[in-house]
């Protein structure tokens, strides 16, 4: 063998043998490009898990409704509020139902509550003092969870309600207001946290 075929031969081996080394022992991690995604939100999960620490939380702190909006419509902060009142109507002019609440007390107020199909706004997640913007991965997922708790309002605590023969009734209820939370009408808007029917003769 010449020197040059020689020399060619080494250095073939010198090549191949790094690569063979590497291919055998495989230094590196395969990780599949679906595995690093971020795992998607779970809303109705989320409202489920987040819902029995919400409602102690509203029970807990829930300042009377009469109490923290001005009659001249000055914002507030968002927060949970209570009351008992007469239902005076039920309106369904838009898809944003609302039960119209006649409450009195030391000064009286009138309360829309809302009922559905739709609930709007985020009055219930910017009431908590738990559920904070950096808990989520973006911004699209907190507005979720705003929409989910919404959702679970309606499946949890407005479905149950007889609505339709609530007119002249009283009711107990819980919910949370948005920081603008006095309608055009003067009502002052909730979403319920609970609502409570008390005995009594429908009209």
């Amino acid at each position: 063998m010449t020197d040059v075929r020689r020399r060619r031969v080494v250095q073939a081996v010198l090549w191949i043998a790094p690569v063979a080394l590497v291919a055998i022992l495989r230094p590196w991690t395969v990780v599949p490009i679906e595995g690093n995604k971020p795992a998607a939100f779970a809303a109705e999960m989320f409202a489920a898990s987040t819902w029995p620490r919400l409602m102690r939380e509203a029970s807990e702190s829930a300042t009377d409704v009469i109490d923290v909006v001005m009659p001249d419509g000055s914002p507030t902060k968002p927060r949970f509020v209570k009351g008992t009142g007469v239902v005076e109507g039920i309106d369904r002019q838009s898809r944003v139902g609302v039960m119209r609440v006649q409450v009195s007390g030391s000064k009286s107020a009138k309360v829309a509550i809302l009922i559905g199909p739709v609930i709007r706004g985020t009055a219930l997640r910017d009431a908590s003092s738990f559920i904070h913007f950096s808990d989520f991965t973006n911004q699209f997922d907190y507005a979720g969870a705003a929409n989910a708790l919404n959702d679970y309002v309606l499946r949890t605590v407005v479905a149950p309600l007889p609505i339709d023969t609530l007119q002249g009734r009283t009711v107990v209820f819980t919910g949370a207001i948005s920081k603008s939370a006095t309608r055009e009408d003067g009502a002052i808007e909730v979403t319920p946290v609970q609502v409570e029917v008390v005995n009594g003769t429908a009209k």
